[in-house]
């Protein structure tokens, strides 16, 4: 397994557990196919690939035998996440994408998830400290000030950071956390990114004093696939972009994305951080309020299946992805 030490780091124990133990499921140099096939039909639409910094690095994924997280074992740099989240990803294509994603559907769903969140902290809107950790371009930031909160933000990249500032959101440098205390610590599809994800959720869980959410790919039966069908060349996302259909596995190949998706969370892995953090699990299952639409039957009867499938998942417990956890009492 080679890594380019200018570009990346090797990630020879678990970053969450530190377990030295681990079942290797897949490796193949990120300039070769299939793996570069891959990389390229996911960047080409966003950004610019620069293949010199990703020759000399395998793609290494490996599954850690104590607590089951699967992980890619080069991880980027700082220079290289730095290219990555400006260059490979651009700022204008990114800001378009957003900006598409700012539906009243989509308002909805994130008011009434935020609605739930801010009600369990028993504090009054105009009081909560919310950090929403790896902004993006606010699309969650927007909703918790609207809401009455105020709100803290920390992203990668000066078109992020004007973003924010327009928004009237403040954002701050990674080393102020340290500094200040949150009612809700808010985290949508960022943990997989992690470089160090048990140190950022040490640190998070620090500063919480109400609720920290986390939301990533749901744990998938990768080693499976990967015996059966190998290792895709085609990226779900660069298919969205181009109009074709999904398939049925896109799920659990997305989960494993290069140079991005660095970690697949296990629910053992989660518990393993929550003790870390000194911290519990109080919810595994995203729940939102629902607003009944009462302009017409249509309206009325997308409401009433709104609700159908948040009974579903709350009846279900089904894995998703999503944790909220609280400090230990007395802690």
């Amino acid at each position: 397994m080679t890594h380019n030490p200018a570009y990346f780091s090797m990630r020879s124990a678990c970053p969450v557990c530190d377990g030295i133990d681990q079942d290797l499921l897949y490796a193949a140099p990120m300039t070769t196919p299939p793996v570069r096939d891959w990389i390229e039909s996911h960047f080409r639409r966003q950004g610019i690939v620069d293949w010199t910094m990703l020759s000399g690095t395998d793609y290494t994924l490996v599954r850690c035998r104590a607590c089951a997280l699967i992980y890619q074992q080069a991880a980027p740099n700082a220079a290289m996440l730095e290219t990555l989240y400006t260059r490979m990803i651009s700022d204008s294509f990114l800001a378009t994408f957003e900006n598409g994603l700012l539906t009243i559907d989509a308002f909805q769903k994130i008011a009434g998830e935020l609605a739930l969140l801010f009600r369990a902290t028993g504090k009054h809107p105009s009081d909560i400290r919310f950090l929403d950790y790896g902004s993006g371009y606010g699309r969650w930031g927007r909703v918790a000030r609207a809401l009455g909160a105020s709100v803290f933000a920390t992203e990668i990249g000066d078109d992020k950071l004007r973003a924010m500032a327009d928004l009237g959101i403040r954002t701050i440098d990674d080393a102020e956390i340290d500094t200040m205390r949150f009612d809700i610590v808010h985290t949508e599809q960022v943990f997989e990114h992690l470089v160090t994800p048990r140190e950022t959720f040490i640190r998070l869980a620090a500063r919480t004093d109400g609720l920290l959410k986390i939301s990533v790919p749901r744990y998938e039966p990768v080693a499976a696939l990967l015996k059966t069908k190998g290792m895709t060349r085609r990226s779900a996302f660069g298919d969205m972009l181009d109009g074709a259909p999904p398939r049925k596995e896109d799920a659990q190949y997305g989960a494993l994305l290069p140079l991005e998706h660095l970690n697949m969370f296990s629910p053992k892995s989660m518990a393993v951080l929550a003790e870390a953090g000194r911290m519990r699990i109080t919810s595994t299952v995203r729940r939102r309020s629902t607003t009944l639409d009462f302009s017409g039957a249509t309206g009325l009867a997308r409401s009433a299946v709104q609700v159908a499938k948040a009974f579903a998942r709350e009846v279900s417990g089904a894995n998703s992805g999503y944790y909220l956890f609280q400090p230990l009492r007395g802690d």
